[in-house]
């Protein structure tokens, strides 16, 4: 097994204001006792209108929170437009919530932590999120406004394995701009995680591994990240070990609950340091591919992580090689550079072996000619900072998502 280079260590972790997190099956039991332990009385559900109009899950939901539910707000969306975010935050008004539950996939929770900001700052039209918003210019010029006022408690219930109730940061898109947003503040993190596998049995095959693809690109990136730590590679690695292992097994059998929850748990892992390590420019692509052409997040990862990966070589060869190892990859005869290459190679396979989209030419909505607005926006998404190959003009970008179509 490759061993990563040495490196002088310099740095910080920074430990999130999560108190629990429940996983396996028949974990949504513990939903009521955490919405007294945290003092909630009136929760507001945030979720899809999938979830809420064709299962009985919400109902369940509700029901679990034993009678602590005020309202239900069903209108999340994937890549949280602001009126959306208005309209839920208008209902929490409306109801007096003293606390959220998002259920369902990255829409309910990214929506749910964008309220927990409209309400603390009383942002009230779609305009006032620009003085929240998280402004950046390529390389190094950032601008992070705190969340001032208090934040309501959030309990996350995920259903797919995007991992974002972990963070302490949320998207949201401005809808004028075509441009998903960044929001950082350690207050939008999450009291509590529920990682209960048997509320995803209904969540459909394609959105679970493509968001399984979301989780691998965490990892990836987290440890190639130009922030990249010990501590961090720990729990990537790992994530990425399981991830590999689980996620076809998901895919052979969508009933297996136990490969289910170990593929949350690895979702978890995969997201749980990106407090402390920023990630690259699959990420970043895929932030604006969300927002412009309107593409599921887990499919940006399907699209763009191998091809990135390809990218970067020239600067990670070494740790692509040690992940090669965890992808099932024998490497004892390898160079690292070559190691690189079957690493890179293993990707595409996964993704195709999971029935998943491997170029921009076979996704749905997405055009050449959407590729300099594409490049620009990406280049104001902080997280390309720390790419570890320096991307240093919107051609770089648009060279890569050639490479990828």
């Amino acid at each position: 097994m490759f061993e990563l280079p040495k490196r002088d260590l310099n740095g910080a972790f920074t430990s999130l204001p999560l108190d629990d997190v429940h996983f396996g099956a028949g974990s949504l039991e513990k939903l009521g006792p955490t919405l007294e332990m945290h003092g909630i009385e009136r929760a507001l559900i945030i979720t899809g209108n999938t979830l809420a109009n064709k299962t009985d899950l919400v109902d369940k939901v509700k029901a679990a929170t034993g009678g602590r539910t005020a309202a239900v707000f069903a209108e999340s969306i994937q890549h949280v437009p602001r009126q959306g975010v208005l309209r839920a935050a208008e209902m929490a008004r409306e109801h007096d919530v003293d606390g959220l539950i998002c259920f369902g996939g990255g829409s309910p929770n990214d929506t749910a932590k964008a309220v927990m900001v409209a309400l603390a700052q009383d942002i009230t039209t779609a305009e006032g999120f620009d003085k929240a918003r998280i402004k950046f210019q390529y390389p190094d010029q950032i601008e992070i406004p705190p969340v001032t006022g208090d934040c309501v408690p959030l309990i996350a219930i995920p259903t797919t394995l995007s991992a974002g109730e972990f963070t302490y940061f949320v998207g949201v898109t401005d809808e004028v701009r075509k441009v998903k947003d960044l929001y950082a503040d350690k207050k939008i993190t999450a009291k509590a995680v529920i990682l209960d596998p048997e509320l995803t049995l209904a969540t459909p095959d394609w959105l679970w591994l493509s968001t399984g693809m979301r989780a691998v690109d965490h990892c990836v990136e987290a440890i190639y990240s130009g922030l990249a730590q010990p501590f961090t590679d720990a729990l990537a690695i790992r994530g990425l070990d399981m991830l590999f292992t689980y996620l076809p097994q998901c895919k052979d059998d969508p009933s297996d609950l136990v490969a289910r929850v170990q593929c949350q748990v690895a979702s978890w892992l995969s997201v749980f340091g990106l407090g402390s390590v920023s990630l690259g420019l699959s990420h970043g692509i895929g932030h604006q591919l969300g927002a412009r052409c309107d593409v599921p997040h887990g499919i940006t990862s399907c699209v763009m992580l191998h091809h990135t990966m390809g990218f970067n070589r020239s600067h990670t060869a070494e740790q692509q090689a040690w992940m090669a190892g965890a992808m099932g990859v024998e490497t004892s005869n390898m160079s690292a550079e070559v190691a690189a290459e079957a690493a890179q190679k293993t990707m595409t396979g996964f993704v195709t072996n999971l029935g998943l989209p491997t170029r921009l030419r076979d996704v749905d909505g997405v055009s050449e000619a959407d590729f300099e607005a594409i490049a620009k926006d990406a280049l104001e998404d902080l997280i390309v900072a720390t790419n570890p190959r320096p991307v240093t003009s919107v051609d770089d970008v648009i060279g890569l998502l050639k490479t990828a179509w």
